[in-house]
C-alpha cells in the first residue's frame, strides 16, 4: 500500500503543467503562403544567408531567411518587444543579412535563431511554420 501511495504521489508531481508565456504584443494571424524559389522575385533566397522581406502576410509581413542553402526560415516582421507602432516593422540589413533590426529601440535579432541580440529585448522573433519541397515553400500559421 505504501508503494502505491508513493507511486501516485510521484505521478502527480511529474504531471504538473507549466504555463507557456504568450507574447502580449503579437496577435495570432492565420495565413497560408506558397512561394516558388525559382521565380526571380525570390532570388535573394537562392543562396545561404539570403534574406527577403515579404509584406503581404503575417501581422507586419514576413522576414524570410535562407539558413544553409536548403532551409528557409520564416519570421514575423513585427518587433516582438513592444506594442505595434509605425517604427516596429523589422528591417534586414541588406540582401545578405543574418540580422533584422527595429528602428524604435534599435533592437537586433538573429534571422538564424530568432533570438534577440540586444540586451533588454525579452522576446524572440515569432516563428512561422515552413514546409519545403524542392523550390516550392509553404509558409503558414
Amino acid at each position: 500500500m505504501k508503494y502505491i501511495v508513493l507511486i501516485v504521489f510521484l505521478v502527480v508531481l511529474g504531471c504538473s503543467k507549466t504555463a507557456v508565456e504568450r507574447n502580449p504584443f503579437l496577435l495570432e494571424k492565420s495565413f497560408n503562403l506558397t512561394i516558388n524559389l525559382a521565380l526571380p522575385s525570390f532570388n535573394n533566397l537562392s543562396y545561404p544567408g539570403g534574406s527577403l522581406y515579404w509584406p503581404n502576410d503575417g501581422i507586419r509581413g514576413l522576414l524570410l531567411y535562407n539558413l544553409n542553402g536548403n532551409t528557409i526560415m520564416a519570421w514575423e516582421a513585427s518587433c516582438p518587444n513592444h506594442e505595434l507602432k509605425s517604427c516596429s516593422t523589422l528591417q534586414t540589413d541588406g540582401l545578405v543579412s543574418a540580422t533584422a533590426s527595429c528602428s524604435c529601440e534599435d533592437y537586433q535579432y538573429s534571422l538564424a535563431t530568432g533570438q534577440p541580440l540586444t540586451e533588454g529585448a525579452t522576446y524572440s522573433l515569432l516563428f512561422y511554420k515552413v514546409q519545403q519541397s524542392g523550390t516550392v515553400v509553404r509558409i503558414y500559421n
